[in-house]
């Protein structure tokens, strides 16, 4: 009798492992889903205007009220296992702070690049100082160990102190443009790297977090980042961090704005123009002319790269310097 029991046992235990295997392999397989430029064209669409932008394609401007700036704007800092990742409380937050670039327009306020590679966070760290300071990085800018030799221009950078670089309610504690301005030669760039699980390109992880910890004077539980099904912002659950990051090809959005020829491109350096009145940026990209895709050009690229990009040389969109 005990040995008949033994082997009903042993028959539950297989049954229950091969149920468990068959959930990991469904929870693989949607991690594994991938998606085209379609979906950011079609998801953030209603929540700002798509413009072909000369030099980088197809790039995306937030509606957002008041005085936007990305990884700084309805969000913070949280520190994962892959890095300092931004944590956004935008519905449209999974896509503009985990994929592609941001760049500054004179005109057009800020812009976001789209990109197929996933990482907490594509921007710059640095501190100098008391602070600590953090930049979104544009399409063009290679990031490796050799990394250091590009400096944003004083509109990208945010700073705040260092004490207060862990809290929620950062944008309440960042310092104004003259604090930038006055010591934006005086940041060190913070070299401290990981690798993308896709095509290993190189990222920003930012501060240590023991030198985090002992400037805010609290303790910080590093969080894991796993793979949720659905969109949505980044959401932390206890020592978890669930966000949603499919792999990404690209074709074109079904509507967008097409920018005239006397474009001035965005702002690179101290030396370029910096306009800041968001409203006026906003009715600039109004008075663009509206452009609709005709019926079959909205498609897959092939091999999911256009123009031949590279994945290995930190960029993200080849011959467009993404």
């Amino acid at each position: 009798m005990k040995k008949i029991s033994m082997q009903i046992l042993m028959i539950l235990g297989i049954m229950l492992g091969w149920a468990g295997f068959q959930n990991t392999a469904k929870a693989q397989v949607s991690v594994s889903a991938r998606i085209s430029y379609q979906t950011f064209y079609d998801d953030l669409s209603p929540y700002g205007t798509w413009i072909d932008y000369p030099s980088f394609g197809h790039v995306w401007h937030p509606s957002v009220e008041g005085n936007f700036r990305p990884y700084l704007s309805n969000g913070h800092w949280d520190y994962s296992d892959q890095g300092w990742m931004w944590m956004s409380d935008y519905p449209w937050g999974w896509a503009p702070f985990h994929y592609g670039r941001w760049i500054y327009d004179d005109m057009y306020g800020w812009l976001w690049v789209p990109g197929y590679e996933w990482s907490p966070a594509w921007v710059t760290w640095g501190s100098f100082d008391d602070y600590y300071a953090w930049a979104p990085l544009m399409p063009d800018v290679n990031v490796g160990i050799a990394f250091g030799a590009w400096r944003p221009a004083p509109i990208y950078w945010n700073v705040c102190s260092r004490g207060h670089i862990y809290d929620r309610n950062i944008y309440n504690h960042i310092e104004n443009r003259t604090v930038v301005v006055n010591n934006i030669n005086r940041i060190n760039i913070i070299n401290n790297f990981n690798t993308t699980r896709l095509h290993k390109q190189y990222y920003s992880k930012g501060p240590d977090m023991a030198e985090v910890q002992k400037f805010t004077n609290r303790k910080i539980d590093m969080a894991n980042v796993h793979d949720r099904s659905d969109k949505g912002a980044p959401v932390r659950n206890g020592n978890t961090i669930n966000t949603y990051r499919p792999m990404v090809n690209n074709p074109q959005p079904r509507s967008f704005r097409r920018m005239d020829n006397n474009f001035t491109g965005p702002v690179r350096n101290n030396n370029d123009r910096t306009e800041e009145n968001q409203e006026r940026q906003r009715q600039n990209i109004d008075r663009l002319p509206a452009r609709t895709a005709p019926e079959g050009m909205i498609r897959p690229e092939p091999g999911g790269m256009r123009g031949g990009g590279n994945p290995g040389n930190g960029g993200e969109r080849g011959n467009r310097r993404h």
